[in-house]
């Protein structure tokens, strides 16, 4: 008889902590819902409740967080949210044990390897129509979206002399996947600032890569090779992924065009979205 309640715990190095630890719970045959929980026991949002995701105040220090009050916070929540959206159809609960999650190796791969011996092999991706355009404009870039028939991202990124771009259109499970090795990276002039402002003190070379800028190339000093062709470029692609996947597993049928986005860009175009996604 298959088990209709499964859980993992994961733990490891966060950007801050030198041990973060969440438990993951499937729960099949219910209706579907993923239930993010803090530290402090307490409810954040669920995936069928716009009103309280829409009700958390967006933090961000080179990730993704989310606060109720004082004693409610989450961050790191980027690497993890995408996998679930290859599992619309079943519930799962989130329970941190602090207010970052896990950083694993900096990539999502570790957290669908985990949550897939629970919950199975990928379903379907569930999409929802999104039909306005806009261009957004800040110091250093920009993002330009249309509709289309799934959701396709043009990222490109830039730093000193050195600039890359990808391009990836997700129509199914297995365009996801081939995106969640992609790990974390930081320049190592950009590290040293961040640890100068306190903030990525527990980081070190399990947490993704360290890179070197060297005659518009960027290259691996930490971390060893990169594991495919654009790595980094990929990754801000599965950050951005991983953005507007936080408030429910679906994905907008967008074109999407950024250049130098980050976490706060990735909110702009979330808040736009959220109306369409519920």
């Amino acid at each position: 008889m298959k088990r209709i309640v499964s859980e993992v715990e994961i733990q490891s190095r966060s950007l801050s902590l030198e041990n973060s630890r969440v438990q993951v719970i499937c729960k099949k045959a219910l209706p579907p819902q993923i239930e993010w929980f803090a530290s402090s026991g307490e409810l954040l949002w669920n995936s069928t409740d716009v009103t309280a995701f829409r009700s958390l105040a967006p933090e961000f220090q080179r990730s993704s967080g989310l606060r109720k009050n004082a004693q409610s916070a989450l961050s790191t929540l980027e690497h993890l949210s995408p996998v679930f959206l290859l599992y619309p159809d079943l519930q799962f609960q989130v329970r941190a044990f602090a207010e970052e999650l896990p950083i694993l190796d900096g990539s999502a791969y570790p957290w669908y390897a985990a949550i897939r011996k629970m919950a199975g092999l990928p379903q379907e991706l569930r999409f929802y129509e999104a039909p306005f355009r806009e261009r957004l404009e800040w110091n250093g870039g920009f993002m330009e979206v249309a509709p289309a028939e799934t959701l396709e991202i043009e990222y490109s990124i830039s730093h000193g002399s050195f600039l890359s771009d990808a391009y990836v259109a997700i129509y199914d499970a297995e365009d996801l996947v081939r995106l969640f090795p992609a790990r974390t990276f930081i320049f190592e002039e950009d590290l040293a600032k961040a640890r100068e402002s306190g903030i990525l003190s527990a980081v070190n070379e399990s947490c993704g890569i360290l890179l070197r800028e060297e005659r518009g190339k960027a290259i691996p000093i930490v971390g060893g090779k990169f594991r495919m062709p654009q790595e980094i470029v990929k990754h801000k692609i599965l950050d951005f992924i991983g953005d507007l996947a936080l408030p429910a597993p679906f994905l907008p049928k967008l074109r999407i065009r950024i250049h130098n986005g980050g976490h706060v860009a990735h909110r702009k175009l979330l808040e736009r979205l959220l109306d369409h996604a519920f």
